[in-house]
């Protein structure tokens, strides 16, 4: 590849998730069964097995419910080279933020937004004066766009190893070890676990209590979407302020 990747390392505060272990543990506990000890998580069996499974069905089954869970969305860096119009999005990317690009260099004490504009006004207006430039024609980026590979694109050709900083949701992959931890927050555990008990009890072939957890997964579900992606978290003000027009002149 000609280019290099690098991730922005986060460190939330304030947000408790439970480990694979743990929410494991209370499945257990829930069934009356035996909880599994951390020397031998890699080596279950029988129930125990089956509550792992039915831990990471519950995660996945969630996270397939909206794609825009504020927990899955993460900062990314992409260092441009130099000739290189087009980029690889990360291996678990889901959908990108556009709103969020920002092109930094090492010259440049301020970040630059970059718009997004359509692969098709890129064709358009674009793609032709890109594809002509020669190194002399390179020059600083001042738009981003979406490729039908779903890679992402930038305009003008770079003429430098500029730097974009952009937020994108993610696909987690599965809990697998036992400190492996869960990306659903603490507070929406018990939707977890009413994932993973539906599970369990189908593949128990106890249909009538896996319609009953079912049902409170299902609201868990809504109850986490109306919370966390359907709910605006500010107002933004559509008031045009003319020059030399006071909103408050005629106030006393």
């Amino acid at each position: 590849m000609g280019w290099e990747t690098s991730p922005l390392i986060f460190v939330t505060v304030g947000i408790s998730m439970a480990s694979y272990i743990n929410l494991v543990n209370e499945l257990l506990r829930r069934l009356n069964e035996v909880e599994i000890g951390e020397a031998d998580f890699a080596t279950t069996k029988n129930v125990q097995s089956l509550a792992k499974d039915s831990i990471n069905s519950s995660v996945r089954e969630i996270l397939q419910e909206a794609q825009e869970w504020p927990f899955t969305l993460v900062t990314y860096e992409q260092t441009l080279a130099v000739g290189t119009k087009t980029y690889d999005f990360p291996s678990d990317y889901s959908k990108a933020d556009w709103e969020t690009f920002y092109l930094t260099n090492a010259q440049s004490a301020h970040p630059t937004q970059l718009p997004s504009i359509s692969y098709e006004s890129y064709i358009g207006d674009r793609r032709s004066l890109d594809d002509v430039a020669g190194t002399d024609g390179y020059q600083k980026p001042d738009v981003v766009y979406k490729t039908q590979e779903d890679r992402f694109g930038v305009s003008p050709v770079p003429d430098n190893t500029y730097i974009i900083e952009y937020r994108y949701w993610k696909v987690p992959a599965d809990l697998v070890l036992s400190t492996d931890v869960c990306i659903i927050p603490d507070r929406f555990k018990h939707v977890v676990l009413d994932g993973a008990m539906m599970y369990l009890m189908h593949f128990r072939s106890n249909e009538q209590s896996a319609q009953l957890h079912d049902a409170k997964f299902r609201t868990g579900i809504k109850s986490m979407r109306r919370l966390l992606v359907d709910s605006k978290d500010y107002l933004r003000s559509t008031v045009i302020h003319r020059s030399g027009n006071s909103l408050y002149k005629n106030i006393i």
